[in-house]
């Protein structure tokens, strides 16, 4: 009896003890399996079910990993996850994931890098522009519908007039006529009364003689003349002023018709007023160049020295950067087919302005890279990714450049490697994501590269350059390509 109640208790601390390492054991093996799952997902692109595992393996381990960190695995996982579904935001332009991303970034900020906040920011920033964008195309509507609705008041309203006043300009010249017959008949009767009386005198006077009868003929032939002159200036005089008077109605008619094409016009501009509240400069990707078309604001005096000297300092910069690349002019060449490109894009001045700027400093990374790399004959892996490297690290070179032009700087030389099929680096940015000045720069520098002596290939003539880029369309922007072929 006694063997059997301690084999009992043995066999009882033996399955507390199986449980105890069993519950130690079991979330980090539901986490090893959720995070296998999200790495599933992730190889097979499906990046919402593998944010879907990650989030719920961060869920699993939240009071640990808010106590001592995320782990690195599932801080890596978690990273690359977060990237490829934010580059998903940008193309497709469905924000509902980015504030999940950002929610989870804050709960857990070991996941976030340099790269991954500013793909957050540079989103939330796309958003709020979008938001505009729809703001102000809603605006437009229902501005347009009130223009129309006030332009067919105004139709009907002069379409009564202009009938009331036809109406009025008929009765007037009927009168004008029935007057004229009256005046006409009435002078037909009195001449004829007095030939009548004429023709008695002369009935009379060949009673009295030849001669008198040769001196009426006369008399009579003299008056009929002078009736007939009368009758003609007569008829001529009443045509003149019916003429007249269908040429005063033509004027009232055209004038009428003026005042309507004023008034939608002082519509119509009442609408462009609203749309050109366009909001600052900004570099953001968008293919609708032609939203910047309207003409830019003047600058104040401030404005102007201010825009001077940065140019200034630009071209300091430029001109070291083609010293250290080996690229006479090129810095010059590059910048000038930027503004000419972007003017013909239809971007207003101020914008061309800033483009031109910044593409003079798009390789200022270039000042960071060691002596000698840029024109090294070979390169070893290290030294080709530090070659790529001075694309993010040119961050904190701008500090010269005015606070609200230097997102625009930033993206020339960040993204000016970004190719319109997602193909180019750092990010693997595809079509619209990709800033207006980094595609406007990307065009530039290949075109002026193709039609330049390298040591490391032939000078290429302008119409092969454009051919050679027009068959790359997963490269430049097509519209871009399309501008430069026209202006060259």
């Amino acid at each position: 009896m006694f063997k059997n109640r301690k084999r009992l208790i043995s066999a009882i601390l033996c399955a507390l003890m199986v449980s105890v390492v069993f519950a130690a054991q079991s979330p980090n093996a539901a986490t090893t399996a959720l995070l296998q799952r999200a790495d599933d997902a992730y190889t097979n692109a499906d990046y919402k079910k593998a944010f879907g595992y990650v989030n719920a393996a961060l869920k699993m381990n939240e009071t640990d990993y808010k106590a001592n960190g995320v782990a690195s695995n599932v801080a890596l996982l978690a990273r690359q996850t977060y990237r490829k579904l934010l580059q998903q935001v940008a193309t497709s332009k469905d924000y509902s994931l980015l504030d999940d991303v950002f929610g989870q970034i804050e709960k857990f900020p070991d996941i976030a890098d340099e790269d991954l906040n500013f793909q957050i920011k540079r989103l939330q920033d796309q958003r709020a522009l979008d938001q505009r964008a729809s703001e102000r195309e809603e605006d437009r509507k229902a501005n347009e519908a009130l223009v129309n609705t006030l332009s067919k008041k105004n139709s009907e309203s002069i379409k009564d007039s202009l009938e009331t006043l036809s109406q009025q300009q008929a009765e007037q010249n009927q009168e004008f006529m029935k007057q004229q017959a009256e005046a006409n008949k009435e002078f037909v009767k009195n001449v004829s009364e007095e030939l009548g009386k004429n023709n008695e005198t002369i009935v009379n006077a060949m009673n009295k003689g030849n001669h008198t009868v040769l001196v009426a003929i006369l008399i009579i032939c003299a008056i009929l003349v002078v009736v007939f002159v009368i009758v003609v200036f007569s008829i001529i005089t009443s045509s003149r002023a019916a003429a007249h008077q269908r040429e005063q109605f033509d004027a009232t008619l055209k004038l009428v018709a003026g005042m309507q094409q004023q008034n939608t016009q002082l519509l119509l501009g009442g609408v462009t007023d609203i749309n050109n509240n366009l909001g600052g400069l900004r570099s953001a990707g968008s293919s609708r160049w032609g939203m910047d078309a309207l003409p830019a604001p003047e600058m104040n005096e401030e404005e102007k020295v201010e825009l001077k000297d940065l140019a200034i300092k630009c071209e300091e910069l430029g001109s070291q950067i083609d010293q250290i690349s080996k690229r006479k002019n090129n810095s010059k060449n590059v910048s000038e087919l930027v503004f000419k490109l972007a003017t013909h894009l239809g971007l207003n001045q101020n914008t061309s302005m800033m483009y031109f700027c910044a593409a003079m400093v798009y390789d200022i990374g270039f000042l960071d890279l060691p002596d000698g790399l840029l024109n090294a004959e070979s390169l070893t892996d290290e030294q080709r990714q530090q070659l790529r490297d001075h694309l993010t690290s040119c961050d904190d070179k701008f500090d010269f450049v005015p606070e609200k032009y230097r997102d625009i700087f930033v993206d020339a030389s960040k993204f000016h490697h970004e190719n319109m099929d997602g193909t180019g680096y750092p990010q693997g940015l595809e079509g619209e994501a990709i800033p207006q000045i980094a595609r406007l720069i990307h065009v530039a520098e290949s075109f002026t590269a193709l039609i330049s002596r390298r040591s490391y290939r032939a000078i290429m003539d302008k119409e092969s350059a454009i051919e050679d880029m027009k068959s790359k369309p997963g490269l430049y922007d097509p519209d871009v390509v399309a501008v430069l072929d026209a202006i060259v």
